[in-house]
């Protein structure tokens, strides 16, 4: 229950700054989503530890672990845009260790990775 609420308030709070909770056909999406199915020791090995929350699965409690990238570009000139690049990862797994779902919150992912990086990221 509380993980649930934790999730619905993130993505509450990223939608409202403008991110696109669920864009299914960014390349940073498809790379998160290919590690359902896969254990997520492996997605960590992968991706690094993770580096916003972890949280061991128990009995009744799934698990969970999130990885958060942020990144601004100062503006070009004075008066110039602005760009923050934020990409959020969230994978859920069971007490067999096996991922289950994963999530997506993101904003300029494209700009953050390069098609290298998400193919190192991609199962």
């Amino acid at each position: 229950m509380y993980k649930t609420i934790l999730l619905a308030l993130v993505l509450t709070g990223c939608a409202s700054s403008g991110y696109e909770v669920v864009d299914e056909e960014s390349a940073f999406h498809q790379a998160a989503v290919s590690w359902v199915g896969a254990p997520a020791t492996d997605m960590i090995a992968r991706w690094g530890e993770p580096n916003n929350l972890k949280l061991e699965a128990s009995e009744g409690r799934d698990g969970l672990v999130r990885w958060r990238a942020t990144n601004g570009t100062a503006a070009s000139a004075p008066g110039g845009d602005t760009r923050n690049h934020t990409c959020i990862a969230e994978a859920r797994y069971g007490m067999d260790g096996v991922i289950t779902k994963v999530d997506t919150v993101s904003s300029n992912c494209e700009q953050l990775y390069t098609e290298e990086d998400l193919a190192h990221l991609t199962r």
